[in-house]
């Protein structure tokens, strides 16, 4: 397991990385405020990766090499996926950028660097330049380094990985506050609200490390699901799945709300409607909790459900955004 001092530079490169591509929002600027907080050195590490990020000679040289890797590297194997059949026949779709480059990171060997971005209401699935593949949820990206020793996989939003074994290179996907290892295995991971995550396990181990608590990590078998917050490193129970199931819900355009958070619910609406305006008229709201399996393709039947069981109303503003409220 990694020591405290390289886990730090780890989160304050994804933090550099995630700033610099316009990938913050009110939560993730709240987590990042956290983690500057929780100690000071940390700002003095963000400042130095967001200076490596803009350094022009480094962009130069990436782009020199990126262009060499792109004569010599085979074509990516990307296929865009619909959540739902419906998505595909309301025109719902917008271009997903794949974007191949090369790095040069301080005493590393040169890292190969692939992007995947989805946006909402569309799945994305490529294969990786190691022989694994991954799936992205809706409004989901992202950024893969493979070098000789290690193979990183950056994630904002969703994902479900199949992983090539190769014992000499772990397989690690970095959320802003956990990092989840596999050396060949099938799994998801999912951001939620709060820092948290919820991995699940269809095929081998994982371990799930909080990376402010990395002596905390735990690992996971098939089968397993595991709801970790990061911010306080507790984890939740560990739930058993159907031994049939083979692909998480949300690849055949469900979602599988079990106590699922009501803000976390809005959270997957959206990665699956593009354009949708919804939001909880109070704050509080997003503590209330909700179990149930609903039709991704429906956002509105949804809230009026998730209203309805929650003894709540859902209404339309001034402005046409739908609002839930007491």
């Amino acid at each position: 397991m990694k020591n405290s001092a390289r886990v730090s530079e780890e989160q304050a490169a994804l933090w550099a990385d995630r700033r610099r591509h316009g990938e913050m929002d009110d939560a993730a600027d709240e987590a990042l405020r956290a983690w500057l907080t929780a100690a000071p050195e940390r700002a003095r590490l963000l400042e130095a990766q967001e200076r490596l990020l803009a350094d022009p000679a480094l962009a130069a040289a990436s782009a020199t090499l990126a262009a060499e890797a792109g004569r010599r590297r085979r074509a990516w194997r990307v296929r865009p996926l619909p959540l739902s059949p419906s998505l595909w026949a309301g025109g719902m779709l917008a271009a997903a950028s794949v974007t191949l480059a090369v790095l040069i990171w301080p005493s590393q060997p040169a890292l190969v660097e692939q992007r995947l971005e989805g946006t909402a209401g569309r799945s994305l699935q490529a294969a990786l330049d190691d022989g694994s593949s991954v799936q992205l949820n809706g409004d989901s990206r992202v950024r893969t380094a493979f070098g000789p020793e290690r193979r990183d996989v950056w994630l904002s939003g969703e994902g479900f990985f199949s992983v090539a074994k190769d014992a000499r290179r772990p397989f690690s996907v970095i959320t802003t506050t956990h990092r989840i290892t596999a050396l060949g295995t099938r799994f998801n991971v999912d951001e939620r609200s709060g820092g948290a995550v919820e991995v699940t396990v269809l095929e081998g181990r994982v371990e799930v490390v909080p990376l402010n608590h990395p002596e905390r990590g735990q690992v996971l078998n098939a089968g397993g699901r595991l709801l970790s917050d990061g911010a306080t490193a507790r984890a939740g129970a560990i739930e058993r799945l159907d031994p049939e199931v083979r692909a998480p819900d949300w690849t055949e355009g469900w979602i599988d709300a079990d106590n699922m958070s009501l803000a976390d619910l809005l959270i997957e609406l959206k990665r699956r409607s593009p354009g949708l305006q919804a939001e909880l008229a109070d704050p509080a709201l997003s503590r209330r909790r909700i179990s149930g399996r609903f039709a991704a393709s429906r956002p509105q039947d949804v809230l009026s459900v998730v209203a309805d069981m929650q003894d709540l109303t859902l209404r339309r503003d001034a402005s046409g955004r739908l609002l839930i409220d007491r």
